[in-house]
């Protein structure tokens, strides 16, 4: 049987991995050599254009919708992927009021989630138009910012936050839920040993 603290480990544990991995969408583009390790000064040019770049992904009057289209929609696939678990099923089944408490949680994620990405999104869009900048020429800055001005173009960056909700995503997270909270109970029994093994050396 897995005790209420387990539960509570394993719940916030696949809730902050796959919430931790995902970011706003960024356009498909041909992949570029790898950026070195240590910044390098990025071109004025390129980083003007870059900027633009950012604002075209991702306007000003719609990007805090984006955001929250997005994350919920990656919560969505997460639920449904916990609700089709069942080991986890099973333990809530058995902890009276214990799915009211899970819907509460993630509920609570999902939130504060989304709030602490909106309130860095300025920070990160200027972090990403250095990366593109330092990633790709003038040419090809200018290349994407021709495509995405097209129609096909304005569809995708508009269909682009809502692929975590497509049903075939929502099948891989599920897979990626169900592998990551089969492993979880033995790490959290090896950290628990390794933390009881502190205490007792501590009390030589």
């Amino acid at each position: 049987m897995i005790r209420t603290a387990t539960l509570v480990v394993l719940l916030a544990s696949a809730v902050s991995a796959p919430l931790a991995a995902q970011t706003t969408p960024a356009p498909t583009a041909p992949a570029p050599a790898p950026a070195p390790a240590q910044a390098t000064p990025v071109d004025p040019a390129r980083l003007t254009v870059a900027r633009a770049l950012m604002d075209q992904i991702m306007p000003s009057a719609t990007r805090d919708q984006m955001m929250r289209s997005m994350m919920a929609a990656m919560m969505q696939n997460m639920t449904r992927s916990f609700a089709q678990n069942a080991e986890l099923a099973a333990a809530m089944d058995k902890q009276p009021g214990a799915r009211a408490v899970f819907d509460r949680f993630m509920e609570r994620q999902m939130a504060r989630s989304t709030e602490e990405l909106i309130a860095n999104l300025p920070g990160m869009l200027d972090a990403m138009a250095r990366a593109y900048a330092r990633r790709f020429t003038l040419a090809q800055l200018n290349d994407m910012a021709t495509f995405f001005a097209t129609p096909t173009g304005q569809v995708y960056l508009a269909q682009a936050p809502t692929i975590m909700a497509d049903p075939d995503v929502g099948v891989w997270m599920n897979g990626l839920m169900t592998r990551s909270m089969q492993r979880m109970p033995d790490e959290v029994a090896k950290l628990k040993a390794e933390i009881e093994a502190l205490d007792k050396k501590g009390r030589h």
